[in-house]
């Protein structure tokens, strides 16, 4: 499940809080060897201790968006379809990319506020 508490990406990286990972070193192997076999990953680095998993890839032969379907198909995000959803709509439209990302960080704290 993804954290609303944390989620950062630039393009080549993403750094998200997935509280199953967290305190659990054995989650955090097997989150890493789940998804580094993907083309275009380059490095994963789980982090049991905080609980938030570092992801390199090369945004050439990967999307942020195709990162989090994997991570969600993968069972580690519970709500990444809406996460994803606006990744996107913001990778189909570059010429509002901030408005998108607002709109996805809108749309996450009004569901942790829900929730």
């Amino acid at each position: 499940m993804i954290s609303k508490a944390y989620f950062h990406a630039i393009d080549g990286r993403m750094r998200l809080a997935i509280p199953g990972v967290k305190g659990s070193w054995v989650k955090a192997q097997e989150l890493k060897d789940r998804i580094i076999h993907y083309q275009g990953i380059n490095d994963v680095r789980p982090n049991p201790t905080t609980g938030n998993v570092l992801i390199v890839y090369d945004p050439q032969r990967i999307s942020q968006f195709d990162l989090l379907k994997i991570l969600y198909e993968s069972g580690y995000l519970q709500d990444g379809r809406s996460i994803a959803e606006g990744f996107r709509t913001a990778s189909e439209d570059r010429s509002d990319w901030a408005g998108a990302l607002a709109r996805i960080v809108l749309e996450t704290l009004l569901t942790a506020v829900v929730l």
